[in-house]
């Protein structure tokens, strides 16, 4: 019998190039499905942003010499200067006599002195190259703190109309240094600066002047010239 007569025994046809490998072709791998990649990308917490923002901040500062940090912080090695902070620089301006007693003038004195510290005619002698101001340290505070009564005669003029206040009992011995110094180094005055210790010894010598003084009396104090302290 041939194989024309009984299909059963029939060869099976080569398979063309182009056939897809069937299941029980003895090559056939059965391979997973691919996947399929994500659309979306996990992203980073926020806090690690926040971290390396701020290292790389702290870094550059460190060139930059940014506020508090750079020079002040990061690029002073042992034995370096110390910069000040711009509080304690604040504060030691404010705690300059010259400062605080232009703070005092302005406040108590400019009034009649004028800002510039020339006076009014007839009434409030000038503080400029006053022999009053130059002079007698102890005697000038003696002045403030228990007021004048004119005349009084500064540069060849005299003064007085009006009767200059006592201040001992508003302004404490720092302030009037303070005010004594601005008046000495300042408005055209060129002269030592006084110390509070100086005004509380004042103070206290002549603690029973109960009224104003008179030019009669301050030249009992000292008289017209240099105060010995003062520097040549």
């Amino acid at each position: 019998m041939n194989s024309d007569e009984n299909p059963a025994i029939q060869p099976k046809p080569p398979a063309l190039h182009n056939d897809a490998i069937q299941p029980d072709a003895p090559d056939f791998v059965e391979t997973p499905d691919s996947l399929t990649p994500s659309a979306t990308h996990e992203t980073l917490p926020i806090w690690l942003y926040i971290v390396c923002g701020f290292a790389l901040f702290m870094a550059g500062s460190s060139f930059t010499g940014f506020g508090t940090f750079g020079l002040g912080l990061y690029d002073q090695g042992p034995g370096g200067p110390q910069l000040s902070s711009k509080s304690q620089q604040t504060a030691a301006v404010a705690e300059d006599p010259m400062s605080m007693g232009k703070k005092v003038y302005g406040t108590y004195c400019a009034s009649c002195h004028q800002a510039n510290g020339m006076g009014q005619p007839g009434k409030y002698p000038p503080l400029t190259d006053s022999e009053y101001v130059v002079g007698s340290k102890e005697r000038l505070a003696a002045i403030i703190l228990h007021g004048l009564s004119g005349p009084v005669t500064v540069h060849g003029g005299a003064y007085g109309s009006e009767q200059m206040a006592a201040w001992s009992g508003n302004l404490s011995d720092k302030q009037i240094a303070n005010v004594m110094t601005y008046i000495r180094g300042a408005l055209g005055n060129t002269v030592g600066p006084v110390a509070p210790d100086e005004v509380a010894a004042a103070r206290t010598k002549f603690t029973s002047q109960s009224t104003a003084y008179n030019e009669a009396d301050l030249l009992k104090i000292a008289p017209h010239g240099p105060d010995p302290t003062d520097k040549k």
